[in-house]
């Protein structure tokens, strides 16, 4: 998703989403990450104020619980406001020359965890588990397509993910080759773009082609047509009415 007139596109990630500019590129922590930093400090709040408020009828025990809770609730809360906010876990920079994995959680994703400049990446690469298949011997439900740098001592790096349902591969390879053409565009390496199998294609196109007949059979109402006595062929449709 692009940003009318100022050059910034966001493409969305798992648990997180990456902000493109011309200038540098970003993966940051989603927003719904800041629901359980929130929740733990108005819990902390919550327990500040009955101190507060009601430190002489309390007993004791509980006054101690209250005061180890705020110890060690308060701080990780603020901690992962600030991460969740300001902090990111991924920055390539096209004026330094670098990409940098930033430090998680507790590092406020403001440190400096892995750096490598640009000439040490080798590609960009993406991969999927879409072919592995179950114990039961299925294949995947759910497909992930992981973005990858892979420097030039064949070391490789995750940068970030994406997940979705196998109908939806396609959305998920799109964002993932997305992301990936941008970082390689701005490192001056190569990408090595995901791809779909084309078994799968071919099985992705007969189920659209099954959709749009369905879709043919609806009246306005969503009702089935009764007058049309022909599937696509021309031969009698003996598709179940509703």
């Amino acid at each position: 998703m692009a940003d009318g007139g100022t050059g910034t596109e966001r493409i969305a990630l798992n648990r997180s989403y990456a902000v493109i500019t011309p200038d540098q590129i970003t993966i940051k922590p989603a927003r719904m990450g800041l629901v359980g930093p929130a929740i733990q400090a108005i819990l902390t709040a919550g327990a500040v104020w009955l101190i507060f408020n009601h430190i002489n009828s309390l007993p004791l025990w509980l006054l101690m619980v209250l005061l180890t809770f705020i110890i060690i609730s308060g701080p990780t809360a603020i901690l992962g406001l600030v991460y969740n906010v300001l902090g990111s876990a991924f920055l390539m920079e096209r004026k330094k020359g670098t990409c940098r994995w930033q430090q998680g959680f507790l590092g406020l994703g403001l440190g400096t965890r892995e750096l490598v400049p640009f000439p040490r990446i080798a590609r960009i690469q993406v991969t999927s588990n879409f072919e592995e298949e179950l114990g039961s011997g299925d294949l995947q439900d759910v497909v992930h397509w992981q973005v990858w740098l892979v420097k030039d001592n064949g070391r490789t790096l995750a940068i970030a993910s994406v997940s979705a349902a196998r109908p939806l591969a396609d959305i998920g390879l799109d964002r993932a080759n997305a992301l990936a053409e941008a970082l390689a565009e701005m490192s001056g390496s190569t990408a090595v773009l995901g791809a779909i199998p084309e078994w799968a294609l071919e099985d992705l196109e007969e189920d659209d082609e099954d959709a749009e007949w369905d879709d043919d059979d609806l009246d306005a109402d969503g009702m089935v047509d009764e007058d049309d006595d022909e599937g696509p062929e021309g031969g009698p449709d003996d598709r179940e009415r509703r």
